[in-house]
């Protein structure tokens, strides 16, 4: 009980000048990490052992660090997904270039996708969290689903891949193809089998024993753009977390964002109350002299656990215990002729640019995906670079309509 006090204070009392968390406790492999070797995962007290003698996540948040607990520390703002004390991210294995690239084109739409590894301090290559769906025919050439996961947490990087493929495999193509029969998408009925997959896709990570999610999640958005006819399409986008999707769309001979997702942060007013309902905390980290360090979290109501910056998720089993949900809010959107492209991205790219800078970027790349998710990553990189000792992972993908 000493020891858990001693390391509760510990926690409570970082500064905004302490250095980047790691991933992984020392001495802590990856299999060891994810329970492997065990034939379970750890319980609740050794999940807890682990995450107060070590990180929690390699993760930021969206919102810059308070200043108040450190003068200097405007210049060392931190973005932490999850509340935590160690120094380093996790290495990328050998030979891991840290990138992954995708891209497609059909009679529909013309697609790219970037993901970036991020840095640590001393400017080594840490392991990408970050993952994404780019399945350009789904079953069908007028569907395509497409979707950013980013990860968190010691397992972060195994939750989002985990994710990335198996979420597919839970969703009815065949029904989908139905829809692309009609006149009209039924809105409702394909927001719902986004919504059960999400909710599937959790409670399968959570049961499967080569991944420990008990303080390790990723965000989620993603969704479907189905329709045959190049001119009435519709997009239907499921949103858990804070990565982020947008609509570039000309109108009056400018260009303007329309949004695809919302943040869900747990000070937004409806996430909090959940929260709250459910037994949980909602306040942000404390120093010892009382000023707030960062964004508000979610905390156990007795324990400084697991402090997530985020009210959705998928994972973060101990942080569901108090409201943390899975279920994702559904988007719909009637795509037309002013409509030009959109953009999925993780916080790496949305923790420096506005939804308008993101849109005049991708503007001025004039119809070329690979350009504009390079455009994306480079800029985001040095927004990183400028502001921050390290540097998230950074995703893109941008899909440009045939109209």
């Amino acid at each position: 009980v000493e020891i858990f006090l001693a390391r509760t204070r510990r926690l409570v009392k970082l500064s905004v000048r302490t250095r980047k968390i790691s991933t992984t406790k020392k001495g802590i492999t990856p299999e060891k990490a994810r329970g492997q070797g065990s034939g379970s995962k750890p319980t609740l007290a050794q999940r807890f052992s682990n995450v107060m003698g070590g990180a929690i996540s390699s993760k930021k948040t969206s919102k810059p660090l308070a200043a108040a607990a450190d003068k200097d520390s405007t210049q060392n703002n931190r973005r932490l997904s999850v509340a935590g004390d160690k120094k380093n991210f996790p290495v990328a294995e050998k030979g891991v270039v840290g990138q992954t690239l995708d891209s497609g084109s059909n009679a529909l739409v013309h697609f790219y996708a970037m993901s970036n590894a991020g840095y640590e301090p001393d400017g080594i290559k840490k392991t990408n969290q970050d993952s994404f769906i780019s399945l350009m025919e789904f079953g069908d050439p007028s569907v395509s689903f497409f979707g950013v996961f980013d990860g968190h947490g010691a397992s972060g990087h195994f939750v989002s891949g985990y994710v990335k493929r198996e979420l597919p495999k839970l969703i009815d193509k065949e029904l989908l193809k139905q829809e692309t029969q009609k006149n009209s998408v039924d809105e409702d009925l394909v927001g719902k089998i986004l919504t059960q997959a999400f909710e599937k896709i959790n409670n399968k990570l959570e049961s499967d024993k080569s991944i420990d999610s008990s303080l390790s999640g990723t965000t989620a958005v993603g969704g479907f753009i189905i329709g045959k006819n190049p001119k009435s399409r519709t997009i239907v986008m499921a949103n858990s977390g804070d990565s982020r999707a947008i609509i570039g769309y000309e109108k009056g001979g400018k260009y303007h964002a329309a949004e695809l997702s919302i943040d869900q942060k747990p000070d937004r007013p409806d996430e909090k109350s959940r929260i709250i309902s459910c037994g949980g905390r909602v306040e942000p980290l404390m120093d010892e002299n009382g000023y707030a360090i960062g964004p508000h979290r979610v905390w156990l109501p007795n324990m400084m656990l697991p402090g997530l910056a985020m009210a959705r998720s998928i994972g973060d089993d101990i942080a569901s215990s108090v409201g943390v949900q899975a279920t994702p809010e559904i988007m719909t959107y009637k795509l037309e002729d002013k409509d030009k492209f959109m953009v999925i991205a993780s916080d790496g790219v949305w923790e420096f640019l506005s939804n308008e800078q993101v849109i005049e970027i991708v503007k001025g790349c004039q119809g070329n995906p690979e350009k504009a998710c390079s455009e994306l990553c480079s800029r985001s990189l040095r927004c990183w670079k400028a502001e921050e000792e390290v540097v998230d992972d950074i995703t893109a993908l941008v899909v440009y309509f045939k109209h």
